[in-house]
């Protein structure tokens, strides 16, 4: 009996090819739509994540919102769960480039040379080593470059003047910072040194910011709350609970995209709704002949929805040939089409730290999820039409003309 259902819906449906295709092309929007509303949001919010936890240590607490001094830093290292803390200063200065009598506005940082790779991630690093010492420095992109017309203006191994205050110092560059990266290290107008030689330019021997690098992430909430127990009017920051956040902001956002694509789904039901119930009229003899030779109520009834999923199972069928290659738009993401000068011969790097996203990624049970929906929408649209043609009383339906 099913496959002589299956033979009649796919008969009625070839008899009625126009109407057909209009309903299959409203499947395929709808499943199409909904679809990369879904996989945009996926792929936008992993890649967010991707891009964060490149940066961001999740077994990182920082502590600002005061000068701590070495004092400080020794108490917060002895709170159980810690397994390093990282201090760091910072003080405003700026920067004269060779061949030019300019002041560059900077950020000048210090930060103990072998603690170094735990402040800055390798995807901070544009050109050259990462490394400080008594006389060499990291530089910012900015400094490096001139942001208006893209010129390098100091190379890896070039001398700077810092200045801080009346204090003047002279450093080697022995890197070059890459734009984009996330952190409390400023890497497009920043100087990164040692703090040794931070404390002898500047004067200042206090840190602004400590990092807390800790030997588990489940110990982050009890950390955090000895860390304001001993100092109270510090800020406490932690990486995870802000990408929690926003990944809780970008679930909400998917969801959202997803039910303005959804709207597609419902109408191509309701046009589902109207042919149905156009086609059981046109066809109200045809459902008589069929009562009269033996089909029961539910037999009809399954004859109109069977047409409704075979139409919904050939647009999502479409659908998806659809969407590989609306899945290979790429979206460029915070600066991700940005360009940056390399230091010679003209050419351009990719920008570190800065994300890119150049395909959307096909999620198979996102895909599979879709497509479930939509074929329940579309049966569910065609339910009450095939409802009315098996309740159609059979003689009536005989006489009909």
């Amino acid at each position: 009996m099913l496959s002589e259902i299956l033979r009649l819906a796919w008969q009625a449906l070839w008899e009625r090819k126009g109407r057909t295709i209009g309903a299959v092309v409203g499947v395929v929007i709808a499943f199409t739509a909904l679809s990369y509303a879904l996989l945009l949001g996926q792929t936008f919010k992993d890649s967010v994540t991707q891009y964060f936890t490149s940066n961001f240590q999740m077994n990182v607490l920082y502590v600002t919102g005061a000068q701590f001094t070495d004092a400080d830093v020794g108490t917060m290292s002895t709170i159980s769960g810690v397994e390093l803390a990282v201090p760091i200063a910072s003080a405003r200065g700026t920067v004269r480039v060779p061949g030019s009598s300019a002041q560059i506005p900077v950020t000048v940082y210090g930060v103990p040379p072998s603690l170094l790779p735990q402040v800055l991630p390798p995807t901070a690093l544009y050109d050259g080593e990462l490394a400080v010492g008594s006389n060499l420095a990291l530089v910012g992109y900015y400094v490096a470059f001139d942001r208006s017309t893209g010129a390098q203006r100091v190379a890896v191994g070039s001398p700077l003047s810092l200045n801080v205050g009346r204090r003047a110092a002279t450093v080697v560059a022995s890197g070059i910072m890459a734009t984009g990266a996330l952190g409390f290290v400023d890497t497009t107008r920043g100087v990164v040194m040692d703090i040794n030689t931070f404390r002898q330019l500047t004067g200042i021997t206090s840190y602004s910011l400590v990092m807390l690098y800790l030997r588990d992430v489940s110990q982050l909430d009890a950390v955090s709350n000895e860390v304001k127990a001993n100092f109270p009017n510090v800020d406490v920051i932690s990486p995870q609970a802000i990408l929690q956040t926003i990944n809780s902001f970008l679930t909400s956002f998917q969801l959202f995209l997803g039910l303005i694509a959804g709207v597609s789904t419902v109408i191509t039901a309701l046009w589902l709704y109207d042919t149905m119930s156009i086609s059981v009229v046109q066809r109200t003899k045809e459902i008589g002949i069929l009562r009269a030779v033996g089909f029961r109520r539910r037999d009809v009834m399954a004859v109109f929805l069977a047409e409704a999923f075979i139409i919904a199972i050939i647009g999502v069928l479409i659908g998806l040939l659809a969407i590989i290659p609306l899945s290979q738009i790429g979206l460029p993401m915070a600066g991700g089409g940005q360009q940056q000068p390399a230091s010679a011969g003209g050419l351009f790097r990719p920008p570190h730290g800065a994300f890119n996203i150049s395909s959307i990624t096909l999620d198979p049970l996102i895909l599979a999820a879709t497509g479930a929906l939509v074929v329940a929408i579309n049966i569910v649209g065609a339910l009450l039409p095939a409802y009315r043609a098996g309740r159609l009383d059979v003689v009536s339906a005989l006489r009909y003309e």
